[in-house]
């Protein structure tokens, strides 16, 4: 029995060597895309890999576990003779992987993933740029690495398991088993293995060195969509003519909002929540004060329903998608536009802070590629974020000491910052330090409500409020009850409030418009440009004003259009269209067809 388990444990010890290795050449192939790491960040990626490299190596051992067990009902089992065919597929596979992602990021700087397996059938196209010496020779190496990855695996193994004096000892398999799907998962939290496991520094090349190239290629397999023939409806000539004008960048003004162009932003996401909860004086009567002080958006709605597409909307001003979310595909995460990234180019200092699980969904993965420096979870709140299921209650995280007000980050040498928090108490199974409505619901956003109040009436005794601009908006809607569907129209519509020093006045911006289009907004309103935001309208634009005003809620298999004619549904299994309110148009229900093919189109382009 020793023999077998000491076989599994040697293998996995053999595996992790193998992807350690992997980083490290990886590293000194590409330290030309290091942009300035510190060496120290670089041998750190060796350390925050490891959790991938585990997952991996557990992925891998499956079959040589399972392998292992039948072996138990055998006198004498040539282990060896029958892995190593094993061992070549799955040393090519790695090898193949390991020198493709190598390769990739030498020329492109970016790390391999599904989306280059499109070359496969056309290896004209792919080799083009090679000459047959460099593919002979590339040849040659993963020839030479499939063959060494053979040899230590086959090194690993015995040539023979001896006979087990009972069969009895097989059982040992059933913790064997749950060690390798503990691994295989990454995690005991609601976390399982993803991208973000691996992402840790603002450099990110560390976060890519770090990040397992099995793994990104093999996750990445389940994650891709061929998003150009999604929904392919009409001509793309026609789409593009059709949609395209209306997300033209429009740096033109109706209104000035603040009273300077480079305030420090606070933007608080409120973890689910719409106008219909928030506003309201039983649960979200501070956010009417502050409202009624600065400026409410009335007429906003969410583009999606999750916060993974909630936040990518607004950060990235990118429309919800109601057949996937792009932060769980790290490959595509890397390539949107981020509000930290545009801010940062303009010396802003940026920070995000959550205080649950920051890995669920690639979230820090996605935080950290769009230009978040700072990314802070759960593990920034150690005595507080086992308070309830989801982590530190907003009490604890919505703190002017939390994000540093008047704490040293200030002296930061930016002079200027960007920080992000995304609540959670308001969110079921709605568990808060607070009871003060019946309604569990209603209490918990009661809750979070007096937690915004408390956060901000703080800053307002800081010399930062005078030049701070704080932004109130819901990552995505939320129904009333149990018995309300998340497709309601009801449930996107969600206040979006700005406040603080920095705004002139109060106004209230009666145009529909998406979460979506914050990042054009704000970036307008600070006299910067918007380019790569594709979605995002400035609505207090001249064009907008004179223009097609509409929103877009996407949920699961369908999403709404919001015009001056009312509510267009569109069912995305069979694309006929519903006028939910109002009258509805056939340009509405032409446009919403029109629209989410150019969403997949756009998309697909990135």
């Amino acid at each position: 029995m020793l023999q077998r388990l000491s076989y599994i444990l040697r293998l996995f010890i053999t595996l992790l060597l193998i992807f350690v290795t992997q980083k490290i050449v990886f590293m000194l192939v590409n330290m030309g895309h290091a942009d300035g790491a510190p060496f120290g960040s670089c041998v750190a990626s060796l350390w925050h890999g490891l959790r991938l490299d585990i997952t991996s190596a557990c992925y891998i051992i499956i079959l040589p576990a399972l392998v292992m067990l039948i072996s138990f009902f055998f006198r004498r089992f040539p282990m060896r003779k029958i892995m190593v065919p094993y061992y070549v597929v799955a040393s090519l596979l790695m090898a193949a992987v390991f020198i493709a992602d190598v390769v990739l990021y030498y020329f492109w700087g970016a790390k391999l993933d599904a989306g280059e397996l499109i070359y496969v059938d056309k290896p004209k196209v792919a080799l083009s740029g090679l000459s047959w010496w460099a593919v002979a020779a590339m040849l040659l190496l993963l020839g030479l690495v499939t063959w060494h990855y053979t040899r230590r695996m086959r090194h690993a193994t015995p040539v023979k398991f001896d006979r087990v004096r009972t069969h009895w000892s097989s059982l040992v398999f059933i913790p064997l088993a749950a060690l390798i799907f503990l691994g295989m998962r990454g995690s005991v939290t609601q976390s399982t293995a993803n991208p973000s496991f691996a992402y840790f520094s603002e450099y990110q090349f560390c976060n890519h060195a770090a990040l397992n190239p099995f793994f990104n290629m093999s996750r990445s397999l389940f994650k891709t969509v061929d998003f150009e023939h999604e929904f392919a409806i009409f001509d793309n000539g026609e789409v593009e003519a059709a949609v395209a004008p209306c997300y033209r960048f429009d740096a033109t003004l109706t209104d000035t909002l603040l009273r300077s162009d480079r305030p420090d932003v606070l933007l608080i996401m409120w973890e689910g929540g719409n106008w219909d909860m928030t506003m309201n004086d039983s649960v979200g009567s501070n956010l009417m004060r502050l409202a009624a002080e600065g400026v409410s958006f009335t007429r906003c709605y969410a583009n999606s329903f999750r916060t993974d597409r909630g936040v990518v909307s607004i950060h990235s001003g990118w429309m919800g998608m109601p057949t996937t979310s792009l932060m769980k595909m790290g490959d595509m995460c890397r390539r949107l536009p981020g509000l930290a990234s545009r801010l940062g180019d303009e010396g802003y200092d940026t920070r995000f802070v959550f205080g649950g699980d920051i890995d669920y969904t690639n979230m820090r993965g996605y935080l950290l590629e769009t230009g978040f420096a700072t990314v802070d979870g759960s593990a920034y709140f150690p005595d507080t974020r086992h308070l309830s299921n989801w982590g530190a209650p907003d009490g604890y995280t919505l703190l002017p000491s939390v994000l540093g007000y008047g704490g040293e980050r200030c002296s930061r040498a930016s002079g200027r910052r960007f920080d992000a928090i995304l609540t959670l108490s308001s969110h079921e199974p709605w568990e808060v330090p607070m009871r003060r409505l019946a309604d569990e619901r209603k209490n918990a956003f009661a809750y979070t409500d007096s937690c915004i109040a408390v956060l901000v009436d703080s800053l307002r005794q800081l010399p930062v409020w005078d030049n701070l601009l704080v932004i109130i908006t819901p990552d995505h809607g939320v129904a009333m009850s149990n018995s309300q569907s998340i497709a309601e129209p009801r449930v996107s519509h969600v206040p979006m409030v700005w406040t603080g020093g920095a705004v002139r006045g109060h106004r209230e911006v009666d145009v529909i418009m998406n979460q979506s289009d914050l990042a054009a907004t704000l970036l307008a309103q600070m006299g910067l440009d918007a380019d790569g935001f594709v979605f995002s309208r400035n609505v207090l634009s001249e064009s907008y004003a004179k223009g097609y005003q509409y929103a877009l809620h996407s949920f699961k298999n369908g999403c709404n259009l919001i015009d001056s004619t009312g509510v267009t549904r569109l069912d995305c299994v069979d694309l006929s269209t519903t006028a939910l309110e109002g009258e509805g148009s056939d340009r509405s229900s032409y446009f919403v067809k029109a629209l989410l093919q150019y969403i997949y189109q756009r998309t697909g382009r990135l």
